[in-house]
């Protein structure tokens, strides 16, 4: 029970209630006010309110049911008739929880690879056009790696699919736990994947490439007996002349890991200018 309507207010942030009533009347902040404080809060989920008024107090009714609470009652209230109607709205809330909650899951999956857990292809295509506008507009640098599993194909075709998946679990586990919380891994294609590293310079992004590859060969993976995955790795990073839009850092990125497969594979290839190709010293 909170006496004023800023103790209400933090008491909904702090506790988060289920439903809120609201007197008119109250010190502070009168109910109306903090209905429309409560009923305006962007992305906040459905938290019903049901206004307390006077008898005569019309005005205050028909302004509160404009602002959004979801019931009224004409004081004194008879405690009979205030279950059934706090019972009433937790049914309504319950029902808009459920729904909201099913409306996220299927969001969730539609930017979401099934197998890996990671981000997918269609995520990414948002998610860098986002990060390309803020290292723009606040001039932070944000760099990108494209990585290849070199003999997918191969591995598909001796083990199966089954067997194939398990391996690139394994491979995504690797990369989601080689880079920051606030990083994005996407699984792409069956065999690629996709780094984005922001407020990262080409300098860390090679030296996340680096580890992340020299994870990948210290891990034997299990498929039907162990074998090695050999992976290439293109690293492009902005800001770079030749960088303008998100589509060309995720292209610059694709190009170096093609030349990288070209070269020889198992190795990361950094493309700019020139090309330069190292494979990181497994000793270090």
């Amino acid at each position: 029970r909170a006496g004023d309507g800023r103790k209400a207010l933090a008491c909904v942030r702090d506790d988060k209630p289920d439903l809120v009533i609201l007197d008119v009347v109250m010190p502070e902040l009168d109910g109306l006010e903090v209905c429309r404080i409560l009923k305006s809060r962007p992305g906040s989920q459905f938290l019903p309110i049901i206004i307390v008024t006077g008898k005569s107090d019309i005005d205050s009714r028909v302004e509160g049911l404009k602002l959004g609470a979801d019931d009224y009652m004409i004081k004194p209230a008879e405690s009979r008739e205030l279950v059934a109607r706090i019972e009433a709205l937790l049914r309504i809330k319950d029902l808009q929880d459920q729904i909201a909650s099913s409306l996220k899951e299927v969001e969730d999956k539609s930017v979401t690879d099934a197998l890996t857990g990671l981000y997918n292809s269609r995520y990414l295509q948002e998610r860098i056009k986002d990060e390309f506008k803020r290292a723009e507009r606040y001039s932070e640098p944000l760099s990108c790696i494209a990585i290849q599993m070199d003999t997918y194909d191969s591995l598909l075709k001796q083990s199966g699919q089954d067997r194939t998946d398990d391996v690139v679990r394994q491979v995504a586990g690797i990369l989601k736990n080689g880079v920051r919380e606030f990083d994005v891994v996407v699984r792409n294609t069956d065999d690629r994947f996709v780094i984005l590293l922001p407020r990262t310079h080409f300098t860390g992004s090679l030296s996340v490439a680096t580890r992340i590859w020299k994870s990948l060969h210290k891990v034997t993976f299990e498929s039907n007996g162990p074998l090695e995955v050999p992976i290439s790795m293109g690293v492009a990073f902005f800001p770079n002349k030749d960088v303008t839009s998100a589509n060309a850092l995720i292209g610059q990125a694709e190009q170096a890991l093609q030349k990288a497969a070209e070269a020889g594979a198992n190795q990361i290839c950094l493309y700019q200018h020139t090309t330069y190709f190292y494979r990181p010293d497994m000793g270090g």
